[in-house]
This record gives C-alpha cells, sequence and structure tokens, in this order.
C-alpha cells in the first residue's frame, strides 16, 4: 500500500499522537511540509490518502501560501474520486472549501476544551460517547456544502463533518500530545489575555487533567478513519 501523507502546515503543528496511532496500526505514512518548499504528493500514483492538519494561517491566505490553493485542489479531485482524506482545523477548513462549502470569522475564536455533541452517526465517531470534549483552537469556522453531513457540533459550530464517501473534517485538534501541549497552552494564554487569570488558570488545569486520556481518544479516531476508508482491515 502507498503510505498516506500527513500534510503539516507549520512547525508548531506536527501530527503528534495520529502519527503515534498509525505506527500502532501498521498504517504506513509520510509527513509532507509544503510551507517548506515541498510539494504535495501526485494522488493516485504517490499516496492511498491525506491527512490535513492545522495552522496559523486563514483559507484565503492563497497570495502568501500558494499551496494552499495546491491543497485545495489535491483534496477536490481525491473527494470526487472517493479517495481518503481527513482534514484538521484549518484541513477541515481546506475540505469545506474543496467541497463547495465556506469558511466564516468567528465572533470570538474557540479556544480550549470544549463539549462536542454528535447529532448523527457517522463512522469516523463510532465508539465515542456524546457529548465528548476536544481541544480547539480556531478563529474561523465551516460553513458546509448541501453534499456534506454535518456529524458533530459544539453549540452552533460544526464540529464534524463527512464531506464524501470517504472523507471527513474535524475542527478540534485530535493530535495535541504531551510535546505539544505546554506551548500550545502558553501561546493560546498569551494570545488570549484579554480574558484574564480565571481562563489561564482553567486552560491549564484542564489540560492537566484531560492530557493523560486524549491519545486514546485520537486512537480511537484514527482507527475509525483507517478502517472506514478501507486503509486496515475491518
Amino acid at each position: 500500500m502507498k503510505p498516506l501523507t500527513i500534510v503539516q502546515h507549520e512547525p508548531d503543528d506536527p501530527p503528534g499522537s495520529i502519527a503515534v496511532a498509525l505506527r500502532e496500526f501498521g498504517a504506513p505514512f509520510a509527513v509532507c511540509r509544503p510551507d517548506q518548499g515541498e510539494a504535495l504528493p501526485a494522488w493516485p500514483d504517490e499516496t492511498s490518502g491525506i491527512v490535513s492538519l492545522g495552522g496559523a494561517m486563514h483559507v484565503t491566505d492563497t497570495h502568501r501560501y500558494p499551496w494552499l490553493s495546491d491543497e485545495i485542489r489535491l483534496m477536490r479531485r481525491m473527494v470526487h474520486e472517493g479517495a481518503p482524506v481527513w482534514g484538521i482545523c484549518l484541513g477541515a477548513q481546506l475540505l469545506t472549501i474543496a467541497t463547495g462549502g465556506d469558511v466564516y470569522r468567528r465572533k470570538r475564536p474557540e479556544v480550549g476544551w470544549t463539549r462536542i455533541e454528535k447529532v448523527h452517526d457517522d463512522p469516523l465517531l463510532r465508539g465515542i460517547s456524546s457529548p465528548f470534549v476536544a481541544f480547539n483552537w480556531h478563529e474561523y469556522s465551516c460553513k458546509v456544502s448541501p453534499t456534506s453531513h454535518v456529524a458533530a457540533l459544539c453549540g452552533n459550530g460544526v464540529q464534524v463533518f463527512r464531506a464524501g464517501g470517504r472523507s471527513w473534517g474535524t475542527q478540534f485538534h485530535p493530535e495535541v500530545d504531551a510535546a505539544m501541549a505546554p506551548h500550545w497552552v502558553r501561546d493560546a494564554i498569551k494570545e488570549q489575555k484579554q480574558l484574564g487569570d480565571a481562563f489561564a488558570a482553567e486552560l491549564r488545569a484542564e489540560t492537566e487533567a484531560r492530557l493523560p486520556g486524549y491519545p486514546a481518544f485520537c486512537r480511537r479516531l484514527t482507527e475509525n478513519f483507517l478502517r472506514t476508508a478501507g486503509l486496515l482491515d475491518p
């Protein structure tokens, strides 16, 4: 099987627990860094599917990051041809644009551990209770296309959607691990300093409480993606 491609958009958002789970399941993968000038893989010759991670850039920043347009085109083709795609945060927003949806700026950023409700059964969320709690950090949200199916919400914001037979977007970050969390928390507190000491204390405490069990949550999502996408035996 050709390797799965993980598209990493910036140094501070590596694949984390997703990479650990892929290794555990014996799923070969390669990390692609378009931000460092690496070309995206050719479908279907060079990859079996893509996992597109987060990033600080916005989907419309194509003048600064021309490879965003390349990634949108690649996603559009892969979804059209039924290929496996998993977009996370920025990746979910790119997938939304690729499939005819839109992305809008939120009234306020969504940062920290959020309660998410399943609204439809979907194989990506098999074995995951509702509500569940996941880590979010984003200023934009997805308005998915009429052909996409929303599977989970946080308030009225889309958190999980299925864009095609084997393609999904998750707005939250399942990949966060013990190596990433300290500087993510520090940077989030700095960025959201207007929220004050109470926000900082709550984010630190909740991260300390929730992080130990979070890799198991990521492992379940990754397994569900691999099996539903046909990259592992059912």
